[in-house]
């Protein structure tokens, strides 16, 4: 559907995605699914596709038990919220199961019910995707937007460090304590490559420039979305009106955890290409970059 009104985020991870979401599923001129990560430009191969579907019916499963818990209590706006839900996981299953010669069924579901309103895919693992991936992407719908955001880079790793470690500890290990150990992991023995990968803004961006049209693609600070100009500036971009928003009401910012020094000042060292990369290419940096570069450089 080449004028299908479509976002596609893709990133970074953990640099404020979920944050946009929840504002353009809460904005009138925008009608997004219920699920926000749709995962179906990186599950074309047939194993990604399964393990896909799979933690779809997982979460279907437990929609289902919570919309019987909710009817049961006369929760009855619960009801009516779980419902939308089912029905667009089930509607995803669908068309992750879909034959995608066309990938007719991703676009017609993306856009049911939709009318003029923007609909959006906001999966942040599309940003490592390969050229001819991505090239499928902007030739199935050529008037897509884009948008990528950044975070300081010192923050985002740690942000990301700390979700990983809540995922892996056992419950006798403290976060701080697991998350310290997956940063020295990082930048002393190579581990957990994926955390680095989905903060490489430098090659990400070179790689959206390459296949996405200038006029298309929004590289934008998260620190300036989060305010009141970066998200105005966000909605004329995607066509919006724009609308207020609480720049302070931050979505999936993970467990508390302090980073020790000496793998601050190291990960800082690690990060100063970027630094330098981002005030090259997007400069005035933030504040918050600002200082971090000074301290990289120091």
């Amino acid at each position: 559907m080449s004028d299908q009104r479509l976002l596609f985020c893709v990133g970074a991870t953990k640099a404020g995605t979920s944050w946009l979401y929840r504002a353009l599923h809460d904005h009138p001129g925008a009608a997004l699914k219920s699920v926000k990560e749709l995962h179906y430009w990186d599950t074309t191969d047939a194993a990604a596709r399964d393990r896909q579907v799979a933690a779809c019916r997982g979460k279907l499963e437990q929609f289902r038990r919570q919309a019987a818990e909710a009817e049961a209590a006369g929760r009855d706006w619960q009801v009516r919220n779980m419902a939308r839900r089912i029905d667009d996981m089930e509607g995803l299953i669908r068309v992750l199961g879909a034959d995608r010669a066309d990938d007719r069924a991703y676009t017609d579901w993306l856009g049911q019910g939709a009318d003029e309103r923007l609909t959006a895919d906001m999966t942040t693992g599309y940003a490592i995707l390969p050229d001819e991936t991505l090239t499928q992407m902007a030739a199935r719908v050529p008037g897509a937007l884009w948008v990528y955001l950044v975070r300081d880079p010192l923050a985002r790793l740690w942000s990301h460090v700390r979700m990983q470690a809540e995922r892996q500890r056992q419950s006798h290990e403290a976060v701080e304590d697991k998350a310290n150990g997956i940063q020295w992991r990082i930048l002393n023995k190579g581990h957990e490559t994926h955390i680095l990968q989905r903060g490489d803004y430098p090659q990400a961006v070179a790689r959206l420039r390459r296949i996405v049209p200038a006029p298309q693609l929004r590289i934008e600070f998260c620190e300036r979305l989060f305010r009141t100009e970066g998200w105005t500036a966000m909605c004329r971009f995607l066509g919006l009106e724009p609308t207020a928003v609480d720049g302070a009401n931050r979505v999936h910012e993970g467990p508390k955890a302090t980073m020790r020094p000496d793998l601050e000042r190291q990960a800082l060292g690690f990060l100063k290409t970027h630094y330098e990369w981002a005030a090259r290419e997007m400069g005035p940096l933030p504040q918050n970059w600002q200082h971090n570069l000074a301290r990289a450089k120091a």
